[in-house]
């Protein structure tokens, strides 16, 4: 199942700052955009596209596309992997898609 709601460390870290002032901020500004689930708090990735004025799926888009740039940063140095290869696996995989 897939999550619409991530932890404040993740949320703060998207709209680059520390996570007590971004809670802070939720808290004042936007009633009802933080859930407490298991003594947790959670924020809702439609609450996260509003404040950045995006929509849920371009949020999603961009950081699905961030992590996988961080992951292929990852393999620069293996020897054992083929960027060419790699490149043919990613272009069927956008085909398919």
């Amino acid at each position: 199942m897939v999550q619409l709601t991530v932890d404040p460390q993740t949320s703060s870290e998207i709209m680059g700052a520390d996570p007590e002032s971004f809670l802070n901020f939720l808290h004042q500004s936007q009633s009802g955009s933080v859930i407490k689930l298991n003594n947790n708090w959670r924020v809702s990735i439609f609450t996260l596209a509003e404040i950045l004025n995006t929509t849920p799926a371009t949020l999603l888009d961009t950081l699905e596309d961030y992590e996988l740039g961080r992951l292929i940063e990852s393999v620069d140095d293996d020897d054992f992997f083929d960027a060419d290869e790699g490149q043919k696996i990613y272009q069927q995989y956008l085909a398919e898609a």
